[in-house]
């Protein structure tokens, strides 16, 4: 009985266990089927009793089983609408539809998958709540996915929990297929197979930031249309991390074969109706920059702008820039990883551009003005160009200039990287008027900033100015005007090291010629230039002009001590150019200078006080020069040369000649050129008083810091006419008679003159004048005629001369008294 007992009660042991596990089979199989009978009826009341809503809805059904969820007829509000960290919630949906959702997933998981979702008709008004807490980091982010959204006639507003709209739309329809969700912030967060959106006044806040608004939104079959577009900034322009704000307006925004996909955005062809942009500056000269690498593509094959408008602006509403009316059509844009780093971010392959009015300051006191700017492809036309002056400075210049037309001709200029290549063929600027506003008190830059020269490269073919005209201004006088001018630069070259240079560019060879040059010299005299030519190495001047601007007696009444009064002439110059720079290294580097026709007066009054200032010999003027000077060769030649001296009390003024005036002049330097000689020679003949033939021959050395020079000459056949004209004032006589030559042989420095005299004349008399009547002297004229010889016969004996120098006069003062001392102890 006992061993029949233990063989039982193993049995019953599995009887119960399986009785236990059929029993767990059945529930796990009928509980789904329990709870979802539950939950399909009591799913509503439990949202009403656990959560801070209230819901009514009809129709109510669920499939745990499928993942479906469906409804109609639902209302919900929020119970407690006070508390702000409640999401306010109010409205209702006339149907809702979820399919394939994974539930399980959802409540252990908090992945919220579904295959499909179907909104109709939802009006629904969301305000967000405040979070009590602040977001933990590290907490695990929730998993949300939808692969097909239909919504249809939806009026939808979103609020943030600051009350501010986050979106807003009416008539809103959706229909979203295949929809993929990127992690990768730096391609586009979702993307999609097919689409069809259809909305009105729709209003979407972009961030804290910007806000998008558009009248309608219309896109079905990869079309897109959207009508009132409207890009708007809502925060105080301090709060941007850039240096621009932007508000872009479009009245119709269109795009055709729209396509995109998680990591490109491609269209067909883009056509933007009347855009305004307008930028606002927030005066931040740096922002931070964002790590963040974009890895996304945008393709458009054809970009239309139309009618559209720029205005830039300060923060006070001041205009910068402007333009009223743009066109703008460019083909096979792209945007990608790559395009972004450049400074230009995107690469097209043609273009066609239009704009009309433009306007922009290029600094408080300048501004341009341009009335049309086109471009097709390689070529920019501009019409009607100006950069006026809007403002005035006593410390710097500003500038009117205006052109009728400018080409700029094969332009193929692109970034490598973040350098700038500039590759032109041609620009042509027709009829420039340039007119210069100089500051009265022009401040002097204290030297160079060290700042880093952009990364340029230029190359261009021809930069040719044609027909324009210049004038400058100073204190409401001209100052300079050129009647016409042209300028033909030929392959000009520039890059970061040629922007350090003076002259900021290389020029191949050029071409610049100008036409009747009025120039203000100064406080007395204006320079006048018939036509100018300069090609390089080759300067050409006809009918040069160095004139008074007052008469003779005017200049005296300005003068304060006597100053010599130049007029100068000169028919032609051609200056011949070796290897000159000019600039911050300024070096003259002259082969040859040819002056032909030279008509020079200077007119000396000794009426006004002396003049008690030094006067430096011409070897200290050429040293002192700052920068190195060097002109192998001047000649002058078909020239004349007129002195006059008027003394205090003198019936007529002492007056020099020298007709047909030639000379040679080598080796003119400052003695700072290296390997370059020294020594001033200078060779001339010229008719004395236009009938005497005289030859001067001086030389001296500019390294010679005692100032030492050497010069001899020979005046021949002299009319005692002509020489009582230089004699008579300085020395009180009058001569009769002949002179055959007179000779001088001198030599002297900065202090004095001397050397040897000579004098050859036949019948000479002397006639003593009284220096206040003028009038013969008799008595002293017989007396001394007694000790003149009248004839001076063979070589005559020389008379030593040392006459020490004032250092108030001129060089050519003191030869001429060295002359006047040496006919003073023949005669006298």
């Amino acid at each position: 009985m006992k061993k029949k007992l233990e063989r039982q009660k193993p049995q019953k042991r599995k009887k119960i266990i399986l009785f236990t596990l059929g029993g767990l089979c059945l529930l796990g199989l009928v509980f789904p089927f329990l709870l979802n009978i539950y939950l399909k009826h009591k799913l509503p009341d439990l949202i009403n009793e656990k959560t801070p809503y209230q819901i009514s809805l009809k129709d109510f059904d669920l499939n745990l089983l499928k993942g479906n969820i469906s409804a109609h007829s639902i209302s919900i509000r929020t119970k407690q609408k006070n508390d702000p960290a409640i999401t306010q919630i109010s409205g209702n949906i006339k149907a809702l539809e979820i399919g394939n959702i994974g539930i399980w997933n959802a409540v252990f998981n908090k992945s919220y998958k579904a295959g499909h979702v179907k909104l109709i008709d939802p009006n629904l008004q969301i305000v967000s709540g405040k979070s009590k807490k602040k977001k933990d980091s590290t907490q695990k982010k929730t998993d949300f996915a939808i692969e097909n959204i239909l919504v249809t006639n939806g009026n939808i507003s979103v609020k943030g929990n600051d009350n501010k709209d986050l979106f807003k739309g009416k008539n809103v329809n959706i229909n979203l297929t295949e929809i993929h969700q990127s992690k990768d912030v730096s391609k586009i967060p979702v993307a999609f197979k097919d689409f069809k959106i259809d909305a009105h006044d729709v209003l979407i806040t972009v961030n804290e930031l910007y806000r998008i608004s558009a009248g309608k939104i219309d896109a079905k079959n990869k079309q897109l249309r959207i009508s009132g577009f409207h890009l708007k900034p809502v925060e105080n322009p301090a709060l941007y991390n850039a240096k621009n704000i932007f508000d872009l307006k479009i009245n119709e925004l269109a795009a055709e074969n729209f396509t995109i996909d998680r990591d490109s955005l491609i269209v067909e062809n883009a056509k933007f109706s009347k855009p305004q942009l307008i930028v606002t500056s927030t005066n931040k000269k740096t922002v931070k920059e964002n790590p963040k690498e974009v890895n996304l593509k945008i393709g458009i094959k054809n970009l239309d702008l139309q009618q559209g408008s720029v205005l830039v602006q300060q923060q006070n509403k001041t205009k910068t820039a402007s333009v009223d009316n743009f066109h703008v059509g460019l083909q096979d844009i792209v945007f990608d990883k790559n395009t972004v780093k450049e400074k230009i971010p995107f690469a097209f392959s043609t273009h066609n551009i239009e704009f009309e009015n433009i306007y922009f300051k290029t600094d408080p006191l300048q501004a341009v003005s341009i009335k049309k700017i086109s471009s097709d492809n390689s070529d920019i036309f501009i019409s009607d160009a100006q950069l006026n002056a809007i403002g005035k400075s006593s410390t710097k210049d500003v500038f009117n200039i205006k052109t009728e037309k400018i080409e700029i001709l094969n332009n193929a200029s692109k970034f490598v990287g973040q350098q700038l290549q500039l590759k032109l063929g041609e620009i042509n600027v027709y009829s420039p008027d340039i007119n210069i506003i100089a500051a009265v008190n022009k401040k002097k830059t204290a030297g160079k900033t060290q700042n880093q020269p952009p990364d340029l490269l230029v190359n261009l073919g021809a930069l040719n100015l044609i027909n324009g005209t210049l004038s400058q201004e100073k204190n409401g006088s001209r100052k300079l005007k050129v009647g016409n001018f042209n300028v033909k630069l030929n392959s000009v070259t520039s890059n970061r090291n040629i922007l350090k240079e003076s002259i900021p560019f290389h020029v191949k060879n050029h071409l610049i010629t100008a036409n009747t040059i009025d120039i203000d010299a100064g406080k007395y005299y204006n320079l006048k230039i018939g036509d100018i030519k300069n090609t390089g190495k080759i300067i050409q001047i006809n009918n040069f002009g160095f004139l008074p601007k007052y008469s003779r007696n005017q200049f005296n009444k300005m003068i304060a001590v006597e100053e010599d009064l130049y007029t100068i002439k000169v028919k032609s110059i051609n200056i011949t150019d070796q290897n000159s720079v000019i600039g911050d290294k300024t070096s003259i580097n002259l082969d040859h200078i040819l002056f032909d026709g030279v008509d020079c007066n200077i007119y000396h009054d000794l009426a006004p006080p002396d003049d008690i200032g030094i006067r430096y010999m011409f070897s200290k003027k050429l040293r002192d020069v700052k920068f190195p000077l060097y002109v192998k060769q001047i000649d002058v030649k078909n020239s004349k040369l007129t002195y006059e001296e008027i003394a205090e009390k003198a019936q007529i003024p002492g007056k020099i000649t020298f007709d047909h005036f030639n000379a040679k002049i080598a080796n003119v330097n400052s003695a700072k050129m290296k390997g370059k000689p020294t020594m001033v020679k200078v060779d001339s003949d010229f008719k004395f008083f236009g009938d005497a033939a005289t030859d001067v021959h001086w030389q001296f050395d500019v390294a010679n810091k005692n100032d030492d020079y050497a010069i001899n000459g020979t005046i021949r056949d002299l009319s005692v006419e002509n020489a009582n004209l230089f004699v008579r004032p300085y020395l009180n006589v009058s001569l009769d008679g002949k002179i055959n030559y007179l000779k001088f042989d001198y030599k002297g420095n900065s202090k004095k003159i001397g050397g040897n005299f000579y004098f050859k004349y036949t019948d000479m008399h002397v006639n003593f004048m009284n220096k206040n009547t003028g009038k013969e002297r008799k008595l002293l004229t017989a007396i001394a005629n007694i000790f003149v010889k009248n004839d001076s016969k063979g070589e005559p004996d020389h008379v030593e001369v040392d006459k020490e120098r004032d250092p108030n006069k001129s060089f050519f003062n003191t030869l001429w008294q060295g002359i006047m001392e040496g006919l003073k102890k023949y005669l006298i």
